[in-house]
């Protein structure tokens, strides 16, 4: 859950998710794990997927302890309601560190966020963490999006004009780029999708596709846009 109020662009955050959510739940429940390796992340969440199948005792039993959990850390260190940005599944995002993070379950400090952009509809987020870039709650992402917006890490804040140029500039990497790989939407094995001038196509070989023919300017409303907007919207 987002945040529906305050500033759409924020800085200095602090992530935070619970250590090994199910495999640690479960353990504190002396649960049989039937030898197979707790280390092993793959190997445990396939094991805990399959204990789940049919099993929705199960199921509601982690969702609701996970979501305790979170509630409870909140509560505990007396994190006030507008210093929440953002609740996700086992974990969220708040504007100071915890001052009690390791109690029954631990809560872990994933990363420092240097700047997070919520989209004006506050259904999405992009942020910025050490170099990387991470989006959130995009509809039909795809990795090859990447390239695009790992610009926005190198955004300037404290000079406007500078600040406008490079969101120019992430606009036409969108508009004049060459690279049909950009504007192919991965969709099953060995398909694709591509937004033409004409409608979506699901193709095997992006290649036949002219490059004139794709819709760039849907693909940056679509996935670009509402991020840029937000920031234009904090920097007038």
């Amino acid at each position: 859950m987002i945040k529906q109020t305050g500033p759409l662009l924020l800085r200095d955050l602090c992530s935070y998710d619970v250590v090994s959510a199910y495999p640690s739940i479960l353990g504190k429940q002396f649960y049989d794990f039937d030898g197979i390796d707790l280390d092993n992340k793959t190997e445990r969440n396939i094991f805990i997927g399959k204990q789940q199948i049919g099993n929705e005792a199960l199921s509601n039993f982690l969702i609701t302890s996970v979501d305790n959990l979170v509630k409870f850390y909140l509560t505990d260190n007396d994190v006030p309601e507008e210093d929440v940005i953002v609740t996700q599944r086992d974990g969220f995002i708040i504007k100071k560190l915890l001052k009690n993070d390791d109690q029954f379950i631990d809560m872990k400090l994933r990363e420092y966020i240097d700047f997070l952009v919520l989209s004006v509809d506050r259904k999405k987020f992009l942020y910025c963490s050490d170099g990387k870039v991470t989006v959130k709650g995009v509809p039909y992402y795809y990795e090859e999006l990447n390239k695009i917006y790992q610009m926005f890490a190198n955004l300037n804040f404290y000079n406007k004009s500078v600040l406008f140029e490079q969101l120019q500039m992430i606009k036409n990497s969108v508009l004049e780029c060459t690279d049909k790989k950009l504007f192919s939407i991965p969709r099953g094995e060995g398909k694709f999708i591509i937004s033409t001038f004409t409608g979506d196509m699901e193709i095997s070989d992006p290649e036949f596709v002219p490059l004139a023919s794709i819709d760039k300017m849907k693909y940056y409303k679509h996935f670009i846009k509402d991020f840029s907007n937000s920031i234009y919207l904090e920097s007038y």
